[in-house]
């Protein structure tokens, strides 16, 4: 089986979603797995959204190495990061701190490992 979706397949999910078919027909389709269809369309903004271009360059975009960690992608992440680490927090308190204090903000969102 082949690890990532190219654009052919891609453009075979939209086609599929135009249909009205269901990921599992999709998936028989490309003969890959319905959760590998449905990943894909949710990722890429759901059914009424998904595009097979923007898709495929989206994953390419994501694809690409090497990446920024996420502490360097947002500056508020990278205080608040920094300040508990000053404060002596662990990096594993710290990840799990964040959702609690900022629910809304999905930049304030890191791993344990990221840290």
């Amino acid at each position: 089986m082949r690890a990532m979706l190219m654009l052919v397949d891609r453009e075979e999910i939209s086609r599929g979603l135009a249909e009205g078919l269901e990921y599992k027909d999709i998936a028989l389709r490309l003969g890959r797995d319905p959760s590998v269809i449905s990943r894909d369309v949710s990722r890429h903004g759901g059914r009424g959204v998904y595009r097979a271009a923007a898709a495929h360059e989206a994953a390419c975009a994501a694809r690409e190495r090497p990446k920024v960690f996420a502490v360097q992608r947002s500056p508020r992440l990278r205080a608040v990061v920094c300040r508990q680490l000053r404060g002596g927090w662990s990096p594993a308190s710290i990840a799990g701190r964040l959702p609690i204090d900022y629910p809304g903000d999905q930049a304030c969102r890191v791993s344990h490992e990221a840290i």
